[in-house]
C-alpha cells in the first residue's frame, strides 16, 4: 500500500470518528437545551403562574428525544446534585466524590 493510499485511509477513519462524535454532542446538546427549557417552563407553572401545557410538550419532547437516542442520562453530576439533593444521588448509588468531580475539572 502506498504512502498515499495509507494516508487516505486513515484521514477517512479520523473524519468518520470526528463526525460521529460530533453527532452525539450535538444529540447530548439538545437533550440538555430540553433540560433547561423544562426548568424554565416549571418555573413559569410554579411561580408565575404560567400554564401546565409548555411543561407537558417539553417532558413529551424529552420523551421522544430519548426514545430516538437512547435513555438520557443526567451526566452532569454535579449538577443533578445541586439541583436533586442528596436523597437522588443515594437513592441511584451514586458515590458523593463522583458527584463532585465534575466541579475539579469546571475549576
Amino acid at each position: 500500500m502506498s504512502f498515499i493510499a495509507k494516508a487516505l485511509e486513515v484521514s477517512e477513519k479520523v473524519f468518520d470518528e470526528t463526525e460521529h462524535t460530533i453527532e452525539e454532542w450535538n444529540t447530548h446538546r439538545h437533550g440538555a437545551k430540553l433540560f433547561l427549557k423544562l426548568g424554565i417552563a416549571v418555573y413559569a407553572e410554579q411561580r408565575l403562574g404560567g400554564q401546565h401545557g409548555p411543561v407537558d410538550r417539553i417532558l413529551g419532547a424529552l420523551d421522544g428525544h430519548a426514545a430516538e437516542h437512547g435513555e438520557v442520562d443526567l451526566d452532569h453530576l454535579k449538577a443533578a446534585h445541586e439541583v436533586l439533593g442528596d436523597e437522588f444521588i443515594k437513592e441511584h448509588d451514586i458515590a458523593p466524590e463522583e458527584a463532585a468531580e465534575p466541579a475539579k475539572a469546571e475549576a
